[in-house]
Protein backbone atom coordinates (compact mmCIF):
# COMPACT_ATOMS: atom_id res chain seq x y z
CA UNK A 1 0.00 0.00 0.00
CA UNK A 2 3.13 2.24 0.93
CA UNK A 3 4.37 1.63 -2.67
CA UNK A 4 1.15 2.66 -4.60
CA UNK A 5 0.65 5.71 -2.13
CA UNK A 6 4.19 7.03 -2.95
CA UNK A 7 4.17 6.24 -6.50
CA UNK A 8 0.59 8.16 -7.02
CA UNK A 9 2.47 11.11 -5.19
CA UNK A 10 5.02 11.25 -7.88
CA UNK A 11 2.81 10.60 -10.59
CA UNK A 12 0.52 13.63 -9.93
CA UNK A 13 2.48 16.15 -8.66
CA UNK A 14 4.88 15.53 -11.75
CA UNK A 15 1.65 15.32 -14.10
CA UNK A 16 0.34 18.75 -12.49
CA UNK A 17 3.80 20.46 -12.98
CA UNK A 18 4.28 19.27 -16.46
CA UNK A 19 0.80 19.86 -17.39
CA UNK A 20 1.34 23.52 -15.60
CA UNK A 21 4.20 24.44 -17.52
CA UNK A 22 2.68 23.24 -21.04
CA UNK A 23 -0.73 24.76 -20.97
CA UNK A 24 0.48 28.02 -18.57
CA UNK A 25 3.52 28.94 -20.64
CA UNK A 26 4.80 26.60 -24.10
CA UNK A 27 1.61 26.18 -25.89
CA UNK A 28 -0.58 29.05 -23.58
CA UNK A 29 -1.56 30.46 -26.94
CA UNK A 30 -1.26 27.78 -29.26
CA UNK A 31 -4.46 26.32 -28.12
CA UNK A 32 -6.34 29.81 -27.96
CA UNK A 33 -5.04 30.31 -31.51
CA UNK A 34 -6.11 27.23 -32.59
CA UNK A 35 -9.65 26.74 -31.30
CA UNK A 36 -10.78 30.40 -30.67
CA UNK A 37 -14.09 30.31 -29.50
CA UNK A 38 -14.61 27.05 -28.23
CA UNK A 39 -11.95 28.27 -25.28
CA UNK A 40 -13.32 29.18 -22.04
CA UNK A 41 -12.11 32.17 -20.74
CA UNK A 42 -10.53 30.26 -17.89
CA UNK A 43 -10.22 26.69 -17.52
CA UNK A 44 -12.71 25.14 -14.72
CA UNK A 45 -10.46 23.87 -12.30
CA UNK A 46 -12.77 21.81 -10.14
CA UNK A 47 -13.46 19.79 -13.62
CA UNK A 48 -9.66 19.48 -14.16
CA UNK A 49 -9.26 18.33 -10.97
CA UNK A 50 -11.02 15.37 -11.60
CA UNK A 51 -9.05 14.51 -14.89
CA UNK A 52 -6.07 14.82 -12.43
CA UNK A 53 -6.87 12.45 -10.02
CA UNK A 54 -8.21 10.12 -11.99
CA UNK A 55 -5.72 9.74 -14.94
CA UNK A 56 -3.15 9.77 -12.53
CA UNK A 57 -4.33 6.85 -11.05
CA UNK A 58 -4.96 4.72 -14.59
CA UNK A 59 -0.80 6.02 -14.74
CA UNK A 60 0.39 4.45 -11.57
CA UNK A 61 -2.09 1.11 -11.82
CA UNK A 62 -1.41 0.67 -15.69
CA UNK A 63 2.58 2.25 -15.77
CA UNK A 64 4.04 2.68 -12.72
CA UNK A 65 3.43 -0.47 -10.89
CA UNK A 66 4.16 -2.62 -13.65
CA UNK A 67 7.47 -0.66 -13.67
CA UNK A 68 7.93 -1.13 -9.57
CA UNK A 69 7.08 -4.79 -10.29
CA UNK A 70 9.42 -5.72 -12.86
CA UNK A 71 12.35 -3.24 -11.79
CA UNK A 72 12.44 -1.56 -15.13
CA UNK A 73 11.68 2.87 -15.78
CA UNK A 74 12.27 1.41 -19.13
CA UNK A 75 8.60 -0.67 -18.52
CA UNK A 76 7.34 2.51 -16.71
CA UNK A 77 8.27 4.75 -19.59
CA UNK A 78 7.38 2.92 -22.37
CA UNK A 79 3.69 1.44 -20.59
CA UNK A 80 2.86 5.58 -20.00
CA UNK A 81 3.77 6.21 -23.62
CA UNK A 82 1.28 3.89 -24.74
CA UNK A 83 -1.42 4.90 -21.95
CA UNK A 84 -0.13 8.43 -22.90
CA UNK A 85 -0.85 7.93 -26.88
CA UNK A 86 -4.22 6.01 -26.32
CA UNK A 87 -5.94 8.40 -23.54
CA UNK A 88 -5.41 11.37 -25.61
CA UNK A 89 -6.10 9.71 -28.88
CA UNK A 90 -9.10 8.78 -28.23
CA UNK A 91 -9.94 12.18 -26.94
CA UNK A 92 -8.70 13.63 -30.05
CA UNK A 93 -9.47 11.14 -32.47
CA UNK A 94 -13.10 11.70 -31.43
CA UNK A 95 -12.74 14.99 -32.23
CA UNK A 96 -11.67 15.05 -35.52
CA UNK A 97 -14.47 12.62 -36.64
CA UNK A 98 -17.33 14.15 -34.66
CA UNK A 99 -16.47 18.15 -34.20
CA UNK A 100 -16.74 20.84 -37.17
CA UNK A 101 -13.79 22.65 -37.86
CA UNK A 102 -11.51 20.87 -35.04
CA UNK A 103 -7.54 21.22 -36.35
CA UNK A 104 -5.56 18.44 -37.05
CA UNK A 105 -3.37 20.27 -36.00
CA UNK A 106 -4.45 20.21 -32.23
CA UNK A 107 -4.74 16.52 -32.38
CA UNK A 108 -1.53 15.87 -33.80
CA UNK A 109 0.28 18.49 -31.02
CA UNK A 110 -2.11 16.88 -28.18
CA UNK A 111 -1.60 13.20 -28.88
CA UNK A 112 2.90 14.08 -28.66
CA UNK A 113 2.01 15.92 -25.67
CA UNK A 114 -0.63 13.61 -23.99
CA UNK A 115 2.55 10.96 -24.76
CA UNK A 116 4.96 12.76 -23.55
CA UNK A 117 3.60 14.00 -20.33
CA UNK A 118 1.90 10.55 -19.28
CA UNK A 119 5.41 8.89 -19.88
CA UNK A 120 7.36 11.56 -18.42
CA UNK A 121 4.80 11.22 -15.14
CA UNK A 122 4.73 7.38 -14.89
CA UNK A 123 8.31 7.90 -15.13
CA UNK A 124 8.56 10.06 -12.28
CA UNK A 125 6.18 7.96 -10.37
CA UNK A 126 8.42 5.04 -10.89
CA UNK A 127 11.34 6.71 -9.41
CA UNK A 128 9.95 8.00 -6.32
CA UNK A 129 8.45 5.15 -5.41
CA UNK A 130 11.80 3.31 -5.71
CA UNK A 131 13.53 5.77 -3.67
CA UNK A 132 10.65 6.09 -1.41
CA UNK A 133 9.37 2.45 -0.92
CA UNK A 134 11.96 0.62 -1.87
CA UNK A 135 12.46 -1.63 -4.93
CA UNK A 136 9.78 -3.58 -4.64
CA UNK A 137 5.78 -3.13 -4.10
Amino acid sequence: MKSLIVAYAGTFVSLLIADAIWLGLVARTFYRDQLGALMLPSPNLAIAAVFYVFFAMAVVLLAVMPGVKSGSLATALCYGAVLGLAAYGTYDVTNLATLKGWPLTVSLVDMAWGTFVTAFSASCGFLVCRYFAGPTP
